[in-house]
């Protein structure tokens, strides 16, 4: 039905007629099938039945002209037999003649009369027969009988009846079930639509609410069940409520990334228009414009690099190339480039490593970074005089590579904070170190990337201590994040 609709050219078929189509189809089937079922068998029964009442007719009539097989004595007892209307009783001798005909009109006796039946009756031995047939549009149904008398097969009765009746029956019958399956299927419509109505509802009172929205205002559907279409609900929910963080989040980012970008940029701005104003400037008052300038230009190129990193690691995911690497050679590189920056400040920088090699399957640019990050920022508010220590250990399921520093520490109240993007614990610190608030935001997600987290644990004035854990045991591939 539904494709006969779609044939029709409908323009929209909404779910609810889609269903009631189907319960229609189904219904409609099985009523197809039952029917012809129920009438076939009721054809064989009732044909069946009327060849055994014919047959006993025949029989009845064969024994009683076996008693005295003459044409006085069978023309005497046959127009006593109470024959069915439009019967016709024919007996025949051993040579097929007709002896007696109960059918006046045409009457055959004298005559002989050829038949199958008859034949294989008048053979020694002979059966008896019965059959139904179908004769110009009209159904009949015969009996053959031998006569038998004193051991011997003297002649056979044929009897004939119409079958008319009996199909009539069957029609009567056809025609009631058809009255009965339209009303079925009247009932089914009717029901089902109701049905459909109640099971559409939500989904129609879904997707009006859906379309109603405010194109500024994500909100929850309301919809109170605990079938599938709650489901829905509650996923629809669930992901509005992402899209409501994430949109939080896209918001926060623009607003502190135009912040952190226009800061420099005012500073560069206010210095200038300083220089342009100032009348025959000291050389000396020049350079110190221009080197001041200069370093605002390189945090902003500082802070771009970073958000183009950023960028950059979310695009490439699916194209990254993980690699077997011993771990121990990322660290070992990180620490040789930290080294000068370490002595620079006078912060003892160690690092701690396995004998054996630490292979893993990774992206060795993405990891070192978040490697790099973490440890630099380690040295950066660690106080001169302080420590930072690289480690990597390993158990049966994980890979750890921890950051452990000496330096100011972070409030409790700010641990879940640290790794949001441009978020800076000690804002004046991170200007004056050239810090972006990026680094450890990085550094999360390029560990996420390896299926892996970052466990921080820090006390103010005592240090922090920033643990890497990489699964172990399975295969790595990237992680699909949000």
């Amino acid at each position: 039905m539904v494709i006969i609709l779609k044939k029709l050219k409908i323009p929209y078929l909404n779910i609810r007629w889609k269903l009631v189509s189907t319960y229609l189809i189904i219904i409609l089937v099985v009523l197809l099938v039952l029917s012809a079922f129920l009438l076939n068998t009721l054809y064989s029964y009732l044909f069946n039945q009327r060849k055994v009442d014919v047959l006993t007719d025949t029989n009845i009539i064969a024994s009683i002209v076996s008693e005295d097989f003459t044409i006085d004595y069978i023309n005497q007892k046959l127009p006593q037999m109470p024959l069915e209307k439009n019967a016709r009783a024919i007996v025949v001798d051993t040579e097929s003649v007709v002896l007696y005909d109960s059918y006046n009109e045409t009457s055959m006796i004298g005559k002989t009369f050829i038949n199958t039946s008859i034949t294989n009756a008048l053979l020694t031995n002979g059966k008896n027969s019965s059959n139904a047939y179908k004769d110009n549009g009209s159904w009949f149904i015969d009996a053959t009988v031998p006569v038998i008398k004193n051991s011997q097969t003297v002649g056979a009765v044929y009897l004939i009846v119409s079958g008319d009746s009996t199909e009539s029956i069957i029609l009567h019958i056809q025609n009631s079930l058809v009255l009965l399956g339209a009303l079925i299927l009247l009932f089914v419509g009717i029901f089902s639509t109701s049905i459909a109505g109640v099971l559409t509802f939500p989904i129609e009172r879904f997707t009006k609410f859906i379309n109603n929205m405010p194109k500024d205002s994500l909100q929850h559907v309301q919809i109170n069940s605990h079938d599938e279409i709650g489901q829905l609900a509650l996923a629809f929910n669930n992901l509005i409520d992402r899209m409501a963080e994430l949109e939080e989040k896209r918001r926060t980012f623009v607003s502190n990334a135009s912040h952190e970008l226009k800061t420099p940029l005012s500073i560069i701005k206010l210095l200038s228009d300083s220089l342009i104003q100032t009348e025959n400037p000291d050389p000396e008052f020049i350079k110190e414009f221009l080197s001041d300038m200069n370093k605002e230009v390189e945090r902003l190129t500082r802070i771009i690099e970073k958000l183009l990193d950023m960028t950059q690691m979310d695009s490439s995911q699916s194209s990254m190339q993980f690699v077997h690497t011993d771990i121990r050679e990322l660290t070992l590189e990180v620490y040789d480039k930290l080294m000068p920056l370490a002595k620079n400040k006078n912060i003892t920088l160690s690092l701690n490593q396995p004998d054996d090699e630490v292979i893993l399957p990774i992206e060795r640019d993405t990891l070192t970074e978040a490697i790099y990050n973490i440890a630099d920022n380690s040295i950066k508010y660690t106080e001169s005089g302080g420590q930072v220590d690289i480690s990597v250990s390993r158990d049966l399921g994980s890979v750890y590579i921890a950051i452990t520093d000496t330096g100011i520490g972070i409030p409790k109240e700010e641990v879940q904070k640290i790794f949001d993007r441009f978020y800076r614990v000690d804002k004046a610190r991170a200007r004056e170190t050239g810090g972006t608030g990026l680094g450890l935001s990085i550094a999360l997600d390029a560990v996420k990337l390896h299926n892996g987290h970052i466990e921080v644990k820090s006390e103010e004035e005592e240090g922090s201590r920033f643990t890497i854990a990489l699964p172990y045991a399975e295969e790595l591939t990237p992680m699909q994040t949000p």
